[in-house]
């Protein structure tokens, strides 16, 4: 999520609308347009999965009936590796469903029909909260090989790539030598290191941005001397 600041962020959010009742999905989107947000909308799960192909979204709005793959499971492998916010609204409103509406990873359950109001200051509430949430930096997990951006997106990394991120964060914002890097990736310090390791760097600026266009991964390159993890990093 690309944010100025706090305040011109939830004036602004990016939503998408998952509904396939044309009439319905029309009426949310055009009211959201009208409290200023940039709203579109699609018609089932394979839809969306284009759409933020294209562009990154700071909220989803899912129905649960819908054709293919329902709100439910579109939740559940949303959350896995993201953190837009989700926010349901279905005309199921028994307790059993919105419980496992919760449980799927929705942020916020509406009934049918909701007021665009209410709704609109319900997103700018959770908004809020993601926004403080992306706040704690980048987290890296050695035991998983993963790296995760502030904004919640999950990056899988190779063995390589974990290594190099393993010794980069022992100290953050410090410099480490590229012949300390050599031995932790086990390389030999030859007159192709310094080429394989700037390659190695590259693909991953590389992985990160294709994951998550609002994130650029920080790792600076200090000429003749090495490189630093320059940024917050969550324990």
């Amino acid at each position: 999520m690309t944010r100025a600041t706090d305040s011109a962020f939830v004036s602004s959010l990016r939503i998408i609308v998952v509904e396939d009742n044309h009439e319905l999905r029309d009426i949310l989107v055009a009211g959201l347009h009208y409290f200023g947000h940039r709203s579109r909308g699609v018609g089932d799960g394979l839809a969306l999965d284009r759409v933020l192909a294209e562009s990154p979204a700071d909220i989803i709005i899912l129905d649960l009936g819908l054709p293919g793959e329902d709100g439910i499971a579109i939740a559940r492998r949303l959350r896995e590796n993201h953190n837009y916010g989700i926010v349901m609204v279905t005309a199921r409103g028994r307790l059993d469903e919105r419980v496992l509406g919760r449980e799927s990873g929705a942020d916020l359950y509406f009934i049918k029909p909701v007021d665009i109001r209410e709704l609109n200051a319900a997103l700018i509430n959770l908004a809020q909260r993601l926004f403080k949430r992306a706040q704690s930096g980048w987290r890296f997990t050695a035991r998983t090989s993963t790296l995760q951006t502030p904004q919640g997106v999950t990056i899988h990394l190779t063995a390589q790539e974990c290594l190099l991120m393993q010794k980069l964060l022992e100290t953050p914002g410090t410099n480490v030598s590229r012949r300390e890097i050599f031995r932790a990736l086990n390389q030999s310090d030859d007159i192709y290191a310094d080429k394989r390791l700037e390659t190695l760097v590259s693909r991953l600026r590389g992985k990160v941005k294709s994951a998550d266009t609002t994130s650029e991964l920080p790792v600076r390159a200090r000429h003749n001397l090495g490189y630093a993890f320059l940024a917050e990093v969550r324990a």
